[in-house]
C-alpha cells in the first residue's frame, strides 16, 4: 500500500493511541492527520479547513480514512472539493438525525444531509449494532452519499470500546479499496 496521499480523519475526541486509526498511522508515518482547533468542541467549518489542509499536505488527490464524526466532515468536504479526493474510506458513519447524535456536534447535522451521491469512489464500513447509526438507517445514508456499504455485523461503533484496537480486518479492507483505486487509473 502506498504511504503517500492518505489522510486520517478521526471523530469526536480524536483517536486515542489504542484506536485503529492511530495504530495504522503509526505503521504508516507518511500518512497525514487532520488537526482541527478542537476535537471536543467540533465546528464543521473548522473541521472542513482541517481536512483541506491535510489533503494539501498529503498530496492531491488523497484517500481519506474517516471514523465516526470524521465521516460527516469528509463527506461535506468531498461535496465541494471532489477533485481533491481520490477515494473515501468511511468507518461507522453516524446518523445526524439519531437521538444518540452528540449535542456538541450540532453544526455537523446538516453538513452531509442534502448531498447527492458524490462523484468519487467511497466505501462505508458499518455495523448492525452501532449506537450512533441504526442498522436500518445505515443503508439509506450510504445510498445517499453513493458509498458502497460493507456491513461487518455486530461490531458496535468499530472503535476501542467495541474491541477494535488494531483492527487488521479493516486495514485489509482499506488495502483492497486502494488496490481497486489503483486499477481505475
Amino acid at each position: 500500500m502506498q504511504d503517500s496521499s492518505i489522510v486520517v480523519v478521526p471523530g469526536l475526541g480524536g483517536s486515542s493511541a489504542d484506536h485503529w486509526q492511530s495504530i495504522w498511522q503509526a505503521q504508516h508515518p507518511a500518512w497525514e492527520r487532520t488537526t482541527p482547533a478542537s476535537w471536543d468542541e467540533p465546528d464543521i467549518d473548522d473541521w472542513d479547513r482541517a481536512v483541506g489542509a491535510a489533503v494539501q499536505a498529503a498530496g492531491e488527490p488523497a484517500v481519506l480514512v474517516a471514523h465516526s464524526l470524521g465521516c460527516l466532515s469528509v463527506v461535506a468536504f468531498a461535496a465541494h472539493s471532489p477533485e481533491r479526493i481520490r477515494g473515501v474510506f468511511l468507518v461507522a458513519p453516524p446518523d445526524p438525525d439519531a437521538p444518540s447524535f452528540p449535542t456538541e456536534a450540532v453544526s455537523f447535522r446538516g453538513a452531509a444531509a442534502s448531498h447527492d451521491p458524490l462523484p468519487i469512489p467511497m466505501i462505508a464500513v458499518t455495523s448492525t449494532t452501532d449506537p450512533y447509526c441504526s442498522a436500518d438507517r445505515s443503508p439509506h445514508i450510504c445510498r445517499r452519499w453513493g458509498a458502497h456499504q460493507i456491513d461487518v455485523g455486530d461490531a458496535g461503533h468499530i472503535n476501542v470500546l467495541s474491541g477494535h484496537g488494531p483492527w487488521p480486518e479493516g486495514l485489509d479492507l482499506l488495502r483492497g479499496f486502494i488496490r481497486d483505486l489503483e486499477g481505475r487509473r
